[in-house]
């Protein structure tokens, strides 16, 4: 059983590639986005404690999407690989 709620929020063409396109810049979906500014607004005391918070986040979330660009791309994690190469490489380490 899902323990959220969903709603609907209708948006004029405008206002929806607005949240679009930040929502892309930052990495997101526009619900994700949503939902974020929706948290903030319940969370704070006034507008401009959510107005304070919401660029402290967005500022957060714009680290985080830069930090994203900059990944190398990868492929697939084998564990059991890494930690093998990681045991060849502590045994050569302590060889005397």
């Amino acid at each position: 059983m899902d323990a959220t709620k969903a709603i609907t929020v209708r948006l004029d063409p405008a206002d929806y590639e607005r949240l679009a396109a930040e929502a892309r810049r930052l990495g997101l979906s526009p619900g994700t986005l949503a939902r974020v500014y929706v948290r903030a607004r319940l969370a704070g005391n006034g507008w401009a404690e959510v107005d304070e918070r919401g660029r402290v986040g967005l500022a957060a979330l714009e680290g985080l999407a830069a930090l994203r660009e900059r990944l190398p791309e990868a492929g697939p994690v084998d564990a059991v690989e890494l930690i093998r190469e990681g045991c060849e490489e502590l045994e050569r380490r302590t060889a005397p």
